[in-house]
């Protein structure tokens, strides 16, 4: 029989995954699961939390959002465990690349199967990331969200989205790629590993988790009025027709700034103010409980 370890954030979407911590509690108990069961207190938790269960038991499962994903993730990285998912968070973008249930029976469901998929695994600096890096305007967006408590989901981020149009002004960043250098004053970039961030934004829309290969989106320096004009299509992913906007595809890239700029991995803050930043993926690094 196989062994599932439980990681609950209890503070993700604003405290409901407290509730569907309680509610799989339940559900492993009616069908025997052999499980445990453990509640995050703060940020770095999960981590260390996973780290001290990668090789003891068989899955250990996040009960929470892509932030608490993520700290997982960076527990499991080069342990044996594979990585299983309750989703409970504002913005489920990992999911959303998964094609992963947001129901609870199908997602237990899903991890008593334990089927896998090996996928990639991006590394800034020190941190892993599981779906996708944000440069630059994404990142301050990110800060404007831990300041909202009344809205949920997507709408959390698109109010965030047209507070921080007014105030934020892109630093100049020298952006190295592919043998490609370029220094501008670049709006967003996106490291893509899933194809949406923010809560649906798809910005790396024809990104692959288990292609070996980031997908990148750069976006010049905006006008305002380009910004309103064009954000809805970020959503549909149609963005990337724009003049704008340049794709790539990449296993590595570096970003240099004297001025420093802001960066953000699963949603989560990493810093406002960065002077470089040394990005890499690991191709097939972990294995992720899917349908």
């Amino acid at each position: 029989m196989a062994s599932y370890y439980f990681i609950v954030n209890p503070a993700a979407a604003r405290g409901k995954a407290a509730r569907v911590g309680q509610r799989v509690d339940e559900i492993c108990q009616e069908r025997k699961v052999d499980f445990q069961m453990v509640s995050t207190e703060k940020a770095g938790d999960a981590t260390e939390l996973a780290a001290a269960a990668r090789d003891k038991y068989d899955c250990v499962v996040a009960v929470g959002g892509d932030g608490t994903i993520n700290e997982i993730v960076n527990g499991l990285i080069g342990g044996s465990s594979k990585l299983g998912i309750v989703p409970v968070g504002s913005g489920n973008d990992f999911i959303r690349a998964l094609e992963h249930p947001k129901n609870l029976i199908k997602a237990i469901d899903i991890l008593l199967a334990l089927k896998t998929r090996e996928i990639d695994i991006g590394k800034a600096g020190e941190r892993y990331f599981q779906n996708g890096l944000g440069i630059g305007f994404d990142p301050w967006v990110v800060q404007e969200t831990m300041k909202v408590h009344r809205l949920r989901g997507t709408a959390i981020y698109l109010y965030s989205v047209l507070k921080t149009i007014y105030s934020y002004h892109p630093p100049l960043v020298r952006l190295s790629y592919n043998d490609v250098s370029r220094e501008e004053r670049f709006y967003i970039i996106t490291v893509g590993n899933g194809i949406s961030l923010g809560g649906g934004f798809k910005l790396t829309p024809n990104a692959i988790l288990d292609d070996g290969l980031f997908d990148l989106n750069i976006i010049r320096n905006l006008k305002k009025w380009e910004i309103y004009q064009n954000l809805l299509s970020v959503f549909a992913g149609k963005h990337i027709h724009l003049k704008q906007v340049t794709t790539d595809r990449t296993d590595k890239l570096t970003l240099k700034s004297d001025e420093g700029f802001a960066a953000h991995v699963d949603g989560e803050l990493v810093s406002l103010k960065l002077n470089s930043l040394n990005v890499k993926i690991l191709p097939k690094a972990l294995q992720v409980v899917v349908s």
